[in-house]
This record gives structure tokens, C-alpha cells and sequence, in this order.
């Protein structure tokens, strides 16, 4: 049996467990995930438009991912969240938390995540309704942009490859 396939973010939060409440929520709050212990939804503010309602669930499904069934992290790296007896290794470790704290926060994770959602899956005009309607946050779509361009190149090649692997495997 095949699982659905994942065609859109809404998808993907079914395929993790979690319903979409559409809720009237203030004009400043976009939306939440269940607060439980064991999340069952993702809120979202119903008077928004798509394009921020599709960011929304998937800034609240990196939480989700990111967290769900363990204890909430401090650091986004594990290695960052443990204690080690080693002074050196601690400095360094103390170092790389001022690092990631100030780069990499968990909004900003989150945030990174459902960028890369609008970019790839949330098409053309989605992405370019919620530039419009958030300025500030166009830097985060260059930085997406730029890390999928990049990556391009490699995911071809691996493809080709694969697909020529698996032809002489089949010869």
C-alpha cells in the first residue's frame, strides 16, 4: 500500500497526524500548533490569505518536526544541547551556542522552512503575494532561492547518475 502523496502543505501536515483549524484569530497572530503535550492541529487565522496561511503551517510544522516527542531543545543542534566534562571541548560548545543562538534562533528556522515550502512547492504566485505583503522577510526568499540554485546542479547530477546506475543494474 502506498502512502498519498505529498502534493501540498496541507499534505504534509496530514501525513504527520495534524488537522488545519481555520480560526478567528487577532490580526497580529498568524497561528499556533496545538499546545498539548501530544499536538493534534495547527491553527491558523482564517483571515489571511493563502500564501500566509500555507507559510504558516509550514512554520508551525518545522516546530512540530523539530520538537514533537522530545524534550524542547534550547540549541537546534543536539550536540549543542549536552554537557561535556572535556574545559575545551565546553569552550568551544559554549562558543558554537552564541553562534547558533544569534544566526540560527527556532523562529528563524521555522521561518527558513516555510520559505523553502513557498519556494519549491508553494508556487509562483503564492510566493509572490506574500513578498508583496511582507517586505522584510524578501532577504529570507534570497537566501532560499540561492541555496536551492545551488543545489541544483548536485541533485541533477546525483539523478543522472542514479538513473544510469540502475540502468546497467537492469542490463
Amino acid at each position: 500500500m502506498n502512502p498519498k502523496p505529498i502534493h501540498t502543505i496541507f499534505d504534509l501536515a496530514n501525513f504527520y497526524g495534524l488537522g488545519i483549524e481555520y480560526l478567528d484569530l487577532p490580526a497580529n497572530n498568524a497561528g499556533y500548533l496545538d499546545p498539548h503535550d501530544d499536538p493534534q492541529y495547527i491553527a491558523v487565522n482564517h483571515n489571511l490569505p493563502h500564501c500566509e496561511q500555507e507559510f504558516t503551517i509550514a512554520h508551525e510544522l518545522c516546530h512540530y518536526i523539530s520538537d514533537h516527542k522530545r524534550p524542547r531543545r534550547k540549541y537546534p543542534n543536539r550536540w549543542l544541547n549536552q554537557k561535556y566534562k572535556s574545559r575545551n571541548v565546553q569552550f568551544f560548545v559554549n562558543f558554537q551556542r552564541r553562534i547558533v543562538n544569534k544566526i540560527l534562533p527556532p523562529e528563524r528556522e521555522a521561518d527558513m522552512f516555510a520559505m523553502s515550502w513557498l519556494v519549491q512547492y508553494g508556487g509562483v504566485k503564492n510566493l509572490i503575494e506574500f513578498n508583496n505583503r511582507h517586505p522584510e522577510k524578501v532577504w529570507l526568499w534570497m537566501f532560499v532561492t540561492v541555496d536551492v540554485l545551488v543545489r541544483m546542479p548536485y541533485r541533477l547530477i546525483k539523478g543522472i547518475l542514479t538513473k544510469l546506475l540502475f540502468a546497467q543494474i537492469g542490463s
